[in-house]
């Protein structure tokens, strides 16, 4: 489903004058947030959830949205997004522009964007958001499989050569896995960090796990399987 980005600009509003006051507010629909590695099927079964939810999806949009925060150029965030420490890098960027484009920066509107988005609803995807939502009424889902089996399952669907894949499968890995690490210090092979775990490795179809996650979603969201801490009723 298309974001309204007015909706995510209201949604900070909210966070900012809104006293929590220690209390989550329940999201206004289910929020899901999914970390995947390359090929395991995330993006497919973080798609068929908002289909099947009627949630929006949050990925190159979310992108779109720090970008704008930023006031800055999408190829710039991107580099940012992709390879967090790259911003070390960027100084001379930053001598000419002005604009600050720190790690500390990005994080920080990170931080506020992916918030917001948990007081909306929706699925995200990727960007940390299961630690940025770790203290929230969100379900954490991390998709994952071995680069032999994902590169094998790309290659059947037409994507390339299972060679490429392969080693494409190492970096985007590493590179989404060091991005969290330096953002926000945590590793993507830590489960404690997820409240469900999937490995798609011995899966050719997703539907099953789109019903999981959509079950336990729903749990999340009516504040059945939470900690009473963690939920408290919208008024």
């Amino acid at each position: 489903m298309t974001t309204n980005i007015l909706s995510v600009i209201s949604a900070m509003a909210e966070v900012a004058t809104v006293p929590r006051q220690g209390e989550h507010l329940r999201p206004r629909q289910p929020v899901i947030t999914l970390s995947r590695d390359f090929g395991s099927g995330g993006d497919v079964i973080a798609t068929r959830l908002c289909q099947r939810l009627k949630l929006p999806l949050y990925d190159e949009e979310l992108l779109r949205e720090v970008s704008g925060r930023l006031n800055d150029d999408p190829a710039i965030v991107r580099l940012l997004d992709e390879g967090f420490g790259r911003a070390k890098d960027m100084w001379l960027y930053r001598l000419f522009s002005g604009k600050d484009i720190s790690p500390d920066a990005y994080r920080d509107t990170l931080i506020k964007v992916v918030m917001s988005l948990g007081r909306l609803g929706g699925v995200i995807v990727g960007r940390g958001a299961h630690i940025i939502l770790a203290g929230e009424c969100a379900l954490r889902v991390r998709v994952a499989g071995s680069p032999e089996v994902c590169a094998k399952r790309m290659a059947a669907a037409g994507h390339g050569n299972e060679a490429d894949l392969m080693a494409q499968a190492q970096e985007l890995n590493h590179r989404r896995g060091k991005f969290v690490w330096e953002a926000f210090g945590s590793r993507l092979s830590d489960a404690s960090q997820f409240d469900l775990t999937i490995n798609t490795d011995r899966m050719d179809d997703f539907e099953d796990v789109v019903e999981t996650i959509i079950v336990m979603a729903e749990a999340v969201h009516s504040g059945r399987v939470l900690r009473g801490d963690l939920v408290h009723a919208q008024v």
